[in-house]
């Protein structure tokens, strides 16, 4: 595999693949930003290659070119280098954009690049935090069929796990659909987490102290999670079929937080197609559904 890489928008996701690529003995030639202190910033976590603002000079330098820009400027980045005639016939041209597929790198296939997608299934809040989580991670990969081999041997570098996705079309249907995934138990966790600390902040608790005492039981789920699954981590009032306690939330709500009552029910329907795929008794969960309708 060529191994010299440049890296087009060197923010925490293109910060983190360059560090763990030059770790891995990858010659970095270029790190791009939009100024030359983030460039030089970049430069200096990863430890090698000439910092600049240039992409189309970066690529001249470069076998791997990892465009690692926001999603929105993925394409028009792409765009420019190859209406520069930036890209060399046989390059491999990298997104890590989960939302989207191999389409926004189409002028750089006509110019014979290879296109490949990848994408890490892991939360880089920054670029040391990013180095540290992201070996172990799982990815998507979609490539060019000229190009799979050298994303999947890409992917091992940095640490990953292919995800296997059989009914993958390349399209944007297929993009969103695995980005919600990805957006739902990421994102929409820190937004349930906020979610569950309000009930506690009603009843006067400081915020942070609040956090504090749940991480625990966060944290005991997750481990749950990890060595049961999903359908048998399930613990709580729903999974025993305990119907009056529901209906005391529900009733608690009502009077005192009832703007937080349609995402508790609509949490609840999810929670109760677990509770009958784990065995509780139908006659408990026709009772359950009808008190969250």
């Amino acid at each position: 595999m060529d191994k010299t890489v440049a890296i087009i928008g060197a923010g925490r996701v293109g910060g983190v693949i360059g560090k763990l690529l030059a770790k891995a003995g990858f010659a970095v030639s270029a790190i791009v930003c939009r100024t030359p202190q983030s460039a030089e910033k970049a430069q200096k976590f990863i430890g090698s290659g000439n910092a600049m603002t240039d992409p189309v000079k970066a690529v001249a330098t470069a076998d791997i070119i990892f465009i690692t820009t926001p999603d929105g400027a993925i394409k028009s980045v792409c765009d420019r280098i190859a209406a520069e005639k930036g890209f060399r016939p046989g390059s491999l041209v990298i997104h890590t954009s989960g939302a989207h597929t191999l389409d926004l790198l189409d002028s750089a296939k006509n110019l014979g690049a290879q296109r490949a997608v990848i994408h890490p299934l892991q939360s880089l809040p920054g670029m040391e935090q990013g180095a540290k989580n992201l070996p172990g991670s799982y990815f998507r990969i979609e490539a060019d069929p000229e190009a799979i081999q050298t994303a999947r041997e890409l992917v091992q570098v940095l640490g990953g796990i292919e995800l296997a996705l059989p009914k993958w079309r390349s399209d944007q249907q297929s993009a969103a659909l695995y980005h919600a995934g990805a957006v739902a138990v990421s994102n929409y966790f820190v937004a349930l987490i906020e979610y569950g600390l309000r009930f506690y902040q009603e009843l006067g608790a400081d915020k942070q102290q609040a956090l504090q005492a749940v991480l625990p039981l966060i944290k005991g789920t997750l481990g749950n999670i990890e060595a049961l699954g999903t359908t048998k981590a399930l613990t709580g009032p729903i999974a025993r079929g305990d119907g009056e306690t529901i209906r005391g939330h529900i009733q608690a709500m009502e009077e005192r937080l009832p703007d937080l009552l349609p995402l508790y029910r609509e949490l609840a329907k999810q929670t109760i197609a677990i509770a009958r795929e784990r065995g509780l008794d139908e006659a408990k969960i026709r009772e359950l559904e009808k008190l969250v309708q």
